[in-house]
């Protein structure tokens, strides 16, 4: 539902048009002179002004002027008679969306004002995603010195300066790596550093995307294709359109979605849910994910089409824990950032306190580390932030098994101790899940119960770390 503004001196027909739009489902209202919409739109902003351009007193032509100098947002369609149609188009140079002749067609009228609202909720998701993207640039530089993430970088910049001549002719990117690690750090600064840089960058997370609407947000729909569907909107793909679409945790995706997906990037097309008409688009995809994907094609939850077309350019992010000296710089990176944030005197680590961040594993990788030095810094009142504000003082465990007798009643079970410490919680993990599919010999249900955890959230994990269950 829009605001609709109807300024036009032929009073019955304003009121007629103006009906006609609220019976459609706008807020419509009608007004006889410029002068009264000048004095209207300072008071109550409308989305969509229908203005004629023949008026008594100030003319259709000066009311646009003003009316865009007031607040260029607001879509003005011009409504004019057959004679008028050279002033019609000057008003287009002027800055009007589009105009309809007299005497009006009510079907063609909603058709425009359909039209123009379509391209206005566009623009504007457009205007928020570069507003987000230049919020989020100030943040985005890659901070590291270690082998592994200087050859990051340089792929970066490689990348980042490949020149075809628009976003849909370069080539898929696909970002690979621990959770934390800074794949979508990577996807913006290939999108920065390159020549879509002042284009709309469009992240979407697949994780978050519900499976019964994931179709609509990726690709849009029309007014009426399902219920609730009250209007026309374009998908998150249309709004990348002549930049980058980063589809986060790709892995996540269906199968039918993931072939739709490579429908679109193969043949540079979409189809809106509820239309027939095909939708050209041009944009750059980069995909990420945790996954590995190569056991997902094998187990058949990834389609194998789709992998081979999205890893034309592999970047692998390296985990923390193997980027050395990296993890002092992204501490005092942070802490300088932080302390900034918060308005806080200037603080620093001591050396125990770096110590302690270098020996740790970073299961959470820099995601982790963040957080970590957010909260010592709110939690400490001193210059320096000793190891006790760092709160990494755990043990992780190791994992021991027993066998109890099924004659005897009781269940096989799983026992967690903790004598030792640096061990990768992602080993834990596989080794908690390889032991209970060993109890049970290979049965997910019963391992899924053993683990406390959900049947599917256990199937997850067999995939993503490539899990062979025992052989009965």
């Amino acid at each position: 539902m829009a605001k609709i503004l109807v300024i036009d001196d032929e009073v019955v027909f304003a009121r007629s048009v103006a009906h006609t739009l609220s019976r459609n489902g706008h807020e419509c209202r009608s007004l006889s002179s410029a002068e009264e919409g000048m004095a209207s739109i300072e008071e109550d902003r409308p989305d969509l002004i229908l203005l004629d351009i023949k008026l008594a007193g100030m003319s259709g032509l000066d009311a646009l002027r003003r009316i865009l100098n007031l607040d260029g947002s607001i879509i003005v369609i011009i409504m004019t008679a057959y004679s008028s149609v050279e002033s019609a188009v000057a008003a287009m140079k002027d800055g009007a969306y589009d105009y309809i002749q007299k005497p009006i067609d009510h079907d063609e009228l909603s058709f425009v004002i359909e039209k123009a609202l379509e391209t206005h909720r566009l623009r504007e998701r457009l205007s928020y995603f570069q507003r987000k993207e230049i919020q989020q640039a100030a943040h985005g530089e890659i901070i590291g010195a270690s082998p592994r993430i200087t050859q990051v970088i340089e792929l970066i910049e490689r990348i980042a300066h490949l020149e075809p001549g628009s976003a849909g002719e370069l080539p898929t990117v696909l970002l690979l790596g621990e959770t934390g690690t800074g794949k979508d750090l990577v996807a913006r600064a290939i999108h920065r550093r390159g020549s879509l840089a002042g284009q709309p960058f469009v992240e979407i997370e697949c994780t978050s995307i519900p499976k019964d609407l994931a179709e609509a947000e990726l690709f849009g729909y029309e007014k009426g294709a399902f219920t609730g569907a009250t209007a026309t909107k374009p998908g998150l793909i249309e709004a990348a359109d002549g930049g980058t679409l980063f589809l986060d945790e790709i892995g996540e995706l269906g199968l039918e979605l993931q072939a739709k997906l490579l429908k679109a990037i193969e043949r540079r097309q979409i189809r809106r849910v509820g239309s027939l008409r095909e939708r050209k688009i041009n944009v750059r995809i980069i995909a990420a994910t945790n996954r590995n994907l190569e056991t997902a094609v094998k187990v058949g939850s990834f389609r194998p089409d789709l992998y081979y077309r999205l890893k034309v350019l592999t970047v692998e992010l390296p985990p923390l824990r193997e980027r050395g000296d990296d993890v002092a710089l992204l501490a005092n990176h942070f802490l300088k950032r932080l302390t900034h944030k918060y308005s806080l005197p200037a603080r620093q680590f001591t050396e125990p306190a770096l110590d302690a961040l270098k020996k740790y594993r970073w299961p959470g990788n820099v995601r982790e580390l963040a957080h970590v030095v957010e909260r010592a810094l709110l939690v400490c009142d001193e210059e320096e932030v000793a190891p006790s504000a760092l709160g990494l003082d755990i043990a992780f465990p190791v994992i021991a098994s027993r066998r109890r007798s099924s004659l005897s009643g009781t269940d096989e079970a799983l026992e967690i101790q903790f004598p030792e410490r640096g061990i990768d919680l992602e080993e834990i993990e596989q080794q908690l899940i390889r032991r209970a599919l060993d109890l049970t010999d290979g049965n997910v249900t019963e391992a899924a119960r053993k683990l406390h955890i959900g049947r599917e959230a256990l199937r997850y994990r067999i995939q993503k770390y490539g899990i062979t269950r025992p052989v009965s």
